[in-house]
């Protein structure tokens, strides 16, 4: 009787990714059946709310190969979402999930397993090469990376993409981690771990255009900074503290400086507590912005809503 094999499950979200899925799926499939000596796989792709014939898509692959599973949801949930929601559904001794634009080299796929089976539970991806040569998009992530790191407890590397392998173990941890506003390259290195990487080359986009605008990336930037550090709310105390004792400070060597001087053209009392009075309700205004943003998320937290709806399926026994 021959060893039973492993099962890898495979998760990919998609955004109006109809021309994609076709490639998608036979690259991955090409490259699990050249490791089915030893493993079995799932591959679980989630339509995140698409506005073109991705779903058809989907249906249409899942037809031809019972592997192929499918959800589609309600609405556009955003891609940490979707990939949380494949994750719930897979059963694989270990998960790989990556994107569906084919930037994410489904090639890479036996190296990730390689190392997995070294005794590494995480085997995070380092783009070397982003593939995008948009002066704009590096310069943003390069200062969100900055941010992040000095603001997180846990570092996170530039570079790295939402292309992973976990242990069943670390994803049954994570799936059990059920925050609304999501940040997976986040919260992966906050449960810890022995993790390893693997650097690739991402390739240019097959078809279609990046779910990421600027809007987009600016939110994800904010999901990704509250969702993973507290110091801003930490930071917010400091702040307001130096800015009492330097604003005392100032308006004491004003009231000094108007003594030693006896002459008041030399600096205005009233323009002193004007400016400085501007400055600290400007100082104000930021902070508040800070702690509602938040209260916000605990808004969220607390009135407990599903992370996510599926509204169809294919192929999928487990309830959702």
């Amino acid at each position: 009787m021959g060893t039973k094999k492993k099962l890898i499950s495979i998760v990919s979200p998609a955004y109006n990714e109809e021309k994609n899925i076709s490639r998608l799926v036979d690259e991955v499939v090409t490259v699990m059946r050249s490791l089915s000596a030893k493993y079995d796989y799932e591959y679980i792709l989630v339509d995140d709310g698409s506005s073109d014939g991705t779903w058809e898509e989907i249906t249409k692959e899942a037809k031809k190969n019972k592997k192929i599973k499918g959800l589609s949801l309600s609405r556009n949930f955003g891609q940490q979402l979707a990939i949380t929601a494949g994750l719930d559904q897979a059963r694989g001794n270990a998960v790989i999930y990556c994107d569906s634009d084919l930037q994410h080299p489904p090639s890479l796929f036996p190296k990730l397993i390689e190392k997995w089976e070294r005794g590494v539970k995480v085997v995070h991806t380092m783009r070397v090469d982003s593939g995008d040569k948009r002066i704009t998009k590096k310069i943003f992530s390069g200062f969100f990376y900055i941010i992040a790191n000095m603001l997180s407890d846990t570092p996170i590397k530039p570079g790295m993409a939402d292309f992973k392998l976990l242990d069943r173990e670390i994803y049954t941890r994570l799936n059990a981690m059920r925050e609304r506003s999501r940040f997976l390259r986040g919260m992966v290195p906050w449960l810890g771990f022995p993790s390893d990487t693997v650097t690739y080359k991402a390739g240019k986009r097959n078809a279609g255009t990046p779910w990421y605008n600027v809007k987009r990336n600016i939110t994800f930037a904010k999901d990704g900074i509250l969702s993973i550090s507290t110091k801003p709310l930490v930071l917010i105390g400091y702040l307001g503290l130096t800015l009492t004792v330097t604003s005392f400070l100032a308006m004491v060597v004003s009231f000094i400086i108007m003594i030693i001087k006896s002459d008041f053209r030399y600096i205005s009392p009233v323009l002193i507590l004007v400016m400085f009075n501007t400055f600290l309700f400007g100082i104000v205004l930021s902070c508040l912005g800070i702690v509602a943003l938040y209260i916000s998320y605990l808004h969220r937290e607390i009135i407990k809503r599903p992370l996510y709806l599926v509204a169809k399926k294919v192929n999928v026994k487990k309830q959702t």
